[in-house]
């Protein structure tokens, strides 16, 4: 992840920034009012699209259905989130690889270790059903993805597990392999080969399924259906491109999902609900930066689930651990949005989930402590590779804005501390988050027009992040702020 998706702008700049403006001042109060006119700018706007009418919206005998309260069943599970996983036969070295790794701070050379140290822990949870909420590969590789579903076959010796496509899974345009000297392009998954690669992971079990994309219903256990949302674009995806990072739900799928819900509310079934992208904000500033981590139905997908009693959905995408809650207006359901982080992104966790059966649900968070490679001190080593990883790009990012050596010294490590006390979960905002001092003019001019972004990861939204208990019968909610 690029600090504010600099790279959109030092494109245009690079080559301004060599010249010696020091003799030009109106040039420079140019360049620097354009510099500021784009961080404002960065993420702004919301893409619109046409607004679907739905059923409870209208029909009263839909409307009668949405008075009936069902109870999540008792029962036990496990989220994990992606998991990115890459084969290293697909070359972990060379110049491409490393470059790839510097935009992207992923730990994706032990992303084999890091998965089998968490099937070795999940096979030991207590579960009914296992959730893994998207990007289980690192851009789409075929061999990656018939990799890890031989893999995850051992993931849980009894439970069910259930996938939902994330990103990077399908159509991707970047799916590769690297050589000491070079890249070479190798084969992706349509979305036909996705549904038969993880036909054991839902799509072949499943109650019913969307036609205009990779969503699908499931009964895991009595009582509790599993709406298993496709929220990628990968219809947009170009070859030899970047997959398309931000998630919508078309008009045909929405009125799907209501069709499902209405069958639950018939059939006196709960349901909860998981996807890639982030059904709401995770932090302040969310969707201004970046905005294509959180669905852009946003808000008409959570009015749909208040009004259907679809209390929870796990989410990803952004790798971080945080849950946050709405109680959309007129609807007296309140909706919880559980990100669960990135195995091969510090903290590296999953979640385990409980409900009682009494209206309480318990959602705890694991980490991964060793892997092969690193059977001590794994979580420090984690971390720093985040942190490093952060300042380097938030360096690169500062000096695309003139910021100077000096300045970028100061600010980019308080810019990673910020962005890892967001993937841990349970900030602990300072008061103050960015601190300008001795950072210089243009120092000055990024801490005053980005401080919200980084206020934004050193704020942490209610409920907690890692260990709550909800009681869905009076909302309320007992916590663990800790870590």
């Amino acid at each position: 992840m690029l600090w504010l998706d600099i790279s959109t702008f030092t494109g245009d700049y690079e080559n301004m920034a060599q010249t010696n403006f020091d003799n030009n001042p109106r040039r420079t109060a140019f360049l620097i009012v354009a510099a500021v006119f784009c961080l404002f700018c960065v993420g702004c706007g919301v893409s619109k699209h046409p607004p679907v009418e739905f059923r409870y919206q209208q029909e009263e005998t839909v409307k009668d259905l949405q008075a009936k309260n069902f109870s999540y069943p008792q029962t036990r599970f496990v989220v994990l989130s992606d998991p990115h996983y890459y084969h290293p036969s697909l070359g972990t070295s060379g110049p491409d690889f490393e470059a790839y790794i510097r935009d992207d701070r992923k730990m994706l050379a032990k992303s084999d270790e890091i998965l089998d140290a968490a099937i070795e822990r999940v096979r030991r949870e207590k579960a009914d059903f296992i959730l893994i909420c998207g990007d289980l590969t690192k851009d789409g590789e075929k061999i990656n993805h018939r990799y890890i579903a031989e893999k995850i076959a051992n993931l849980h010796p009894s439970a069910d597990l259930y996938v939902v496509p994330g990103n990077h899974d399908v159509a991707n345009g970047i799916s590769r392999r690297y050589t000491k000297d070079r890249t070479e392009p190798v084969a992706s998954v349509s979305p036909e080969e996705f549904k038969r690669i993880y036909a054991d992971y839902g799509y072949a079990s499943c109650l019913d399924a969307d036609a205009a994309s990779l969503s699908y219903v499931a009964e895991p256990v009595p009582g509790l259906w599993v709406l298993a949302l496709d929220s990628c674009l990968w219809r947009e995806n170009d070859p030899g491109k970047h997959p398309v990072t931000d998630g919508r739900f078309p008009g045909q799928t929405l009125k799907w999902i209501e069709k499902v819900l209405i069958r639950a509310r018939q059939q006196e079934k709960a349901v909860l609900s998981f996807m890639h992208h982030g059904l709401m904000e995770h932090y302040p500033s969310n969707e201004k930066y970046y905005g294509q981590y959180v669905v852009d139905n946003s808000d008409t997908l959570t009015r749909l689930f208040a009004a259907y009693g679809v209390r929870l959905v796990f989410t990803g995408h952004f790798h971080a651990q945080d849950i946050t809650a709405k109680n959309p207006e007129q609807h007296t359901s309140r909706v919880f949005d559980v990100e669960t982080g990135s195995l091969v992104t510090y903290p590296c966790p999953y979640r385990t989930v409980a409900f009682s059966g009494d209206g309480t649900c318990t959602i705890e968070s694991r980490f991964i402590q060793s892997i092969d490679s690193v059977d001590t001190g794994f979580p420090d080593y984690a971390r720093d590779f985040a942190f490093r990883g952060t300042v380097e790009l938030a360096d690169k990012a500062l000096e695309g804005y003139w910021v100077s050596e000096k300045g970028r010294k100061i600010l980019a490590p308080q810019i990673a501390e910020a962005y890892v006390a967001h993937l841990e979960g349970n900030e602990n905002r300072p008061e103050q988050v960015l601190k300008a001092k001795g950072t210089g003019l243009m120092g000055r001019i990024v801490v005053f027009s980005q401080k919200d972004l980084v206020r934004g990861w050193w704020t942490d939204l209610w409920p907690a992040d890692n260990r709550l208990t909800i009681d869905f019968k009076d909302g309320s909610i007992s916590s663990d702020t800790r870590h």
